[in-house]
């Protein structure tokens, strides 16, 4: 039955057929129906070269839609749906997606390399990629993806700031209780923030001692978990913490409900304790980082950090910077 899209201000017909799915979008719901009534398994196995490609907007709504459902809201909000509106001011969104060639994708990338970075032009380069590879499986889009034919730009790698442990526990210290419970938790598991976020009491079993995670930072975008151990001292202040829920969120509100983001957090602590501005993943660098100046092998840290290879952990922590210094083995014993 269709329905209407306020998005696009349309109605949206949609036909399933032995697996497969097509939706298209019209001005008035008869027209809608009728087509979902002219649809066969006879009329799509037959040649059709004359079909009407679905508009950008359409695609857009369908692949967001399914982001949604998919991904992180992070993600979703920070990457998906910011890439498509950066892509409709530069063409009309009415534009049939047969009509977008590589050339205007190049001008389109080009332009976010200019004005910003060649990582953010990267990173819609690479949303946009995702998103037609979808359109070109699920709404029989151009298997040709000009994204992916633009190449890559140039980019400088970022530096990744990561707190004196000393700074984190200034931070820590101006917090107010249950955000110190927070806080810490990020540090002894290497927690993500979102992983926290979703974090309900039947995912700590505090007889155990054991802390279920779950993520989507993984290549099909299912949630998946990992047990963690729980240090003395976590399992102490979240003992103290479970004693004072109000909730089945183990970190909420004080009406219940769970937090979405507290993106502000960290703004404000930092600059209560007077310390330069790190971030929650920055809390998880610090992990890394004692881990491995403790001499922690890379597995361990691979399965602390939940990455699921080993070329990963070995990057991350390269990267930060801490890797053992070879030269020092080489050149720093006086000859004898």
């Amino acid at each position: 039955m269709p329905y209407f899209d306020k998005t696009s201000g349309k109605y949206r017909a949609t036909k399933m057929i032995n697996g497969k799915r097509k939706n298209k979008m019209f001005k008035s719901k008869s027209e809608a129906k009728r087509w979902e009534a002219q649809q066969t398994e006879g009329s799509w196995s037959a040649v059709q070269p004359n079909l009407v490609s679905v508009s950008l907007l359409e695609w857009s709504v369908e692949y967001l839609e399914y982001s949604k459902q998919r991904h992180t809201p992070k993600t979703y909000l920070e990457e998906k749906v910011p890439a498509f509106n950066r892509l409709f001011e530069a063409i009309p969104n009415t534009t049939p997606v047969t009509d977008l060639t590589v050339t205007a994708c190049l001008k389109i990338l080009t332009l976010r390399a200019q004005d910003v970075s060649g990582n953010a032009a990267n990173k819609d380069r690479k949303n946009l990629a995702a998103a037609w590879t979808w359109g070109t499986k699920y709404l029989g889009m151009p298997r040709d993806n000009p994204f992916v034919a633009v190449d890559r730009f140039p980019s400088d790698q970022q530096a990744r700031y990561m707190p004196p442990e000393s700074d984190f526990w200034k931070v820590y210290e101006v917090a107010r209780p249950k955000d110190q419970v927070f806080l810490l938790t990020l540090l002894h598991t290497g927690a993500r923030r979102s992983e926290l976020l979703r974090l309900t009491w039947d995912d700590i079993n505090l007889d155990t001692g054991m802390i279920r995670l779950w993520t989507r930072k993984r290549a099909n975008g299912s949630l998946e978990f990992d047990w963690l151990w729980l240090t003395s001292r976590l399992h102490d202040a979240l003992q103290k913490h479970y004693e004072q829920r109000i909730s089945e969120h183990v970190f909420c509100r004080s009406d219940g409900t769970p937090y979405k983001w507290r993106q502000h957090l960290m703004k404000i602590l930092c600059k209560r304790a007077g310390v330069k501005h790190f971030t929650f993943h920055g809390i998880r660098h610090l992990l890394a980082s004692k881990m491995a100046q403790k001499g922690v092998d890379i597995p361990n840290i691979r399965d602390i950090l939940r990455h699921t290879n080993s070329m990963t952990t070995t990057r991350y922590i390269h990267r930060l910077g801490i890797t053992k210094n070879v030269l020092e083995d080489v050149f720093g014993q006086p000859e004898s």
